[in-house]
């Protein structure tokens, strides 16, 4: 039966541990899931989240912690705090994917501790992992995965798939894949094809040979995007000797959206890689604070190009008029032209290699858009003025501007990713202060060459 869940329990969970009632707190506490229970301790002071995970069943706090994962600051103060024989118990009931991303934000000695604690062979897998790349596709992979041999028989495979469950525990799965002896991966077989199909007969007959899958090393976000064009559920890992090593899971693949997508949100509006729940005022601080020198920078470059024609602004003060409409058009039409390669980059609809074609097509775009806007300010300009040449060189001024900001705009995030860096890192504040401080040069530059060249400058 589905369960109606009151809003105000985070309230409640606060009130009671506020006030120490802690029975109450408990039974509240235990009609609540791990992601609820999560939530609420995001919102508490690390006093009191150990207070609420105390009162938690045992097998429930490695649930718990799993949920926190993605507030990563969090989670380390919370984990800080435990011992190792505690963290043990913690990295020993979660999967080992999960585990191996909670043993990494361990400092050292907490680390070294609990895999010493750990069986041989749960200890084996988990360094493994720890070996990989965090946001790569063996970062986030589980080593646990069903395999069958193409030489059994329906019948073999599935009581080998039996065995498999009571040694592992179960674990929701819909697709087997098929290797060979030497464990290379070489097709796939649903549960629904081998419970319905003969078991006398053959896997390598039953399989199908068309099996997508992942090198180890390759960056999540490329998983996600082969996730998404294939409809994939679930990714296989092979090894770069084409052997199977392990699965990505659906949950992993969503957390990876969600990261990508919050990651690129910082870059875009200049706080980084902060949290949400970030409790550390220095720690924003330090995030936000690169972008904002990097701002202040721009600032500073953009009065340097205004002081350079400082004696003819003087002599024509209405130019400085459109300086702040150039500044705003340059910025919008960058992040627009950004905005669209960043999300092509990400879903693979547009490659590294399509710079020109791409370039080309903002250019067009840009220069369209640049002739209405540049129309507008032309009628704007004589309101103002009433002087029709300035009127006219600040129009084509405009659209010069609009279709360098273009071409910024879509080159940039390409030549980034040709580098192997984060093309989001251009929509932001690069992109905005570049167009800011170049598209106010060009204007500037336009504006008081041909039409005003006895000006002195």
């Amino acid at each position: 039966m589905a369960k109606t869940r009151d809003p105000q329990y985070h309230k409640l969970v606060k009130k009671l541990v506020n006030t120490e009632r802690s029975q109450v707190l408990k039974s509240l506490l235990e009609t609540l899931s791990p992601t609820e229970i999560a939530g609420v301790l995001l919102q508490l002071k690390l006093k009191h989240q150990l207070a609420v995970l105390d009162l938690l069943e045992q097998e429930h706090v490695p649930q718990v912690l799993k949920e926190l994962q993605d507030s990563s600051t969090v989670l380390e103060e919370i984990v800080g705090q435990f011992s190792p024989e505690q963290l043990t118990g913690i990295v020993e009931g979660m999967k080992q994917d999960d585990a191996a991303d909670l043993v990494s934000i361990l400092d050292e000695s907490q680390a070294d501790a609990v895999l010493e604690s750990l069986p041989d062979k749960n200890r084996e897998e988990l360094t493994t992992l720890l070996q990989y790349d965090e946001e790569s596709a063996g970062g986030l992979m589980t080593p646990h995965v069903v395999a069958i041999i193409k030489d059994e028989t329906v019948g073999e495979a599935i009581k080998e798939i039996q065995g498999y469950i009571k040694r592992q525990g179960f674990q929701m799965f819909y697709t087997a894949y098929v290797i060979d002896e030497h464990r290379h991966l070489i097709g796939t077989v649903t549960v629904t094809e081998l419970l319905l199909a003969d078991r006398r007969a053959k896997i390598a007959k039953l399989m199908n040979p068309d099996v997508v899958a992942v090198d180890e090393d390759l960056d999540q976000e490329e998983v996600v995007r082969i996730a998404k064009e294939y409809d994939l559920v679930v990714v296989p890992v092979i090894d770069k000797h084409l052997k199977l090593i392990g699965r990505i899971t659906i949950d992993d693949l969503v957390d990876v959206m969600e990261e990508e997508y919050y990651e690129d949100i910082g870059h875009i509006a200049g706080t980084g890689a902060e949290e949400v729940t970030e409790p550390s005022v220095l720690r924003a601080s330090r995030d936000r604070l690169p972008w904002l020198l990097l701002g202040l920078l721009g600032g500073f470059l953009t009065a340097i190009v205004m002081n350079t024609y400082e004696n003819a602004i003087l002599q024509i003060p209405e130019v400085a008029y459109f300086i702040p409409l150039i500044a705003a058009i340059s910025g919008s039409i960058g992040i627009q032209s950004s905005s669209i390669v960043v999300r092509g980059l990400a879903t693979g609809a547009i490659q590294t290699t399509d710079l020109l074609v791409r370039l080309w097509k903002e250019l067009r775009v840009g220069f369209l858009n640049g002739v209405v806007c540049a129309a507008l300010l032309v009628l704007m300009t004589l309101y103002l003025t009433e002087d029709l040449q300035m009127a006219i060189t600040t129009g084509l001024a405009l659209v010069v501007v609009v279709c360098f900001a273009a071409a910024v705009g879509s080159s940039v995030p390409i030549l980034l990713k040709r580098l192997n860096i984060d093309p989001a890192l251009a929509v932001g504040p690069f992109i905005t202060i570049t167009n800011d401080i170049l598209g106010i040069a060009i204007y500037l530059a336009i504006t008081f060459s041909t039409p005003f060249q006895s000006l002195s400058i």
